[in-house]
């Protein structure tokens, strides 16, 4: 083979892998150009499905929030609504009682019209026995009452206390009054009771005795 022929294949093979290796390369740029369009397409979509995900999740903190303070709201309200329940509740219990007291006085379980002692409230604390005496007057109350008030501690049937200590103590009153007063007494026995008597203007005399409880700071009312 002559050198002209062989050189001739060498340059002819030269440019058979110049030429493939150009094509593989031309066929790679194209392609990488063909995936890099279908990754910049994906990346587009994924660029905005995050901002759509950064949209939704800052809705989603301002739901929370609104939330959070639409519970706090709705828990403050609940709070003034069970106050306010409690306090009609106290109210209702106070307008009730004070709806017993006065139907007693309109219509007392007796039946008995005129001057009465209801009842007593007393309080044995620290060597001294207090109490409020309340007086009404029953059905009828056309006339005022007027009279003089002792109150008689008894103890073992004995009486060891009075109040007041010198002369009565006078009252006057159309419907009610309440009268308040202490004993002194160093100690007091479990059969301690006291004597509430009324004598009124007319001469006539009302009386009820109540239980008075021994131990320190106890409260009764006793009918």
């Amino acid at each position: 083979m002559s050198t002209t022929v062989l050189m001739s294949l060498v340059v002819g093979g030269f440019f058979l892998i110049f030429a493939g290796l150009y094509f593989a390369f031309n066929q790679g740029v194209a392609s990488g150009h063909s995936r890099l369009a279908v990754d910049q397409v994906k990346i587009d979509q994924l660029n905005g499905e995050l901002a759509q995900a950064k949209t939704d999740l800052e809705k989603a903190r301002e739901g929370l929030i609104f939330a959070q303070r639409q519970q706090q709201i709705q828990e403050e309200a609940y709070k003034q609504i069970n106050k306010a329940y409690a306090n009609s509740e106290q109210k209702n219990a106070v307008l009730g009682s004070r709806l017993d007291f006065y139907r007693s006085i309109i219509s007392p379980e007796d039946g008995q019209s005129g001057p009465a002692i209801q009842g007593s409230e007393h309080v044995y604390a620290e060597g001294q026995l207090s109490f409020d005496i309340t007086l009404v007057q029953a059905i009828k109350h056309k006339h005022q009452v007027r009279g003089n008030l002792v109150v008689t501690l008894y103890e073992n049937d004995q009486p060891t206390g009075r109040w007041p200590s010198s002369s009565p103590r006078s009252v006057s009153y159309q419907y009610f009054q309440q009268v308040s007063g202490k004993i002194n007494k160093t100690t007091l026995t479990d059969n301690a009771k006291i004597k509430v008597e009324l004598v009124l203007q007319d001469g006539e005399k009302l009386e009820r005795w109540f239980n008075v409880a021994a131990s320190k700071a106890t409260q009764g009312v006793t009918q």
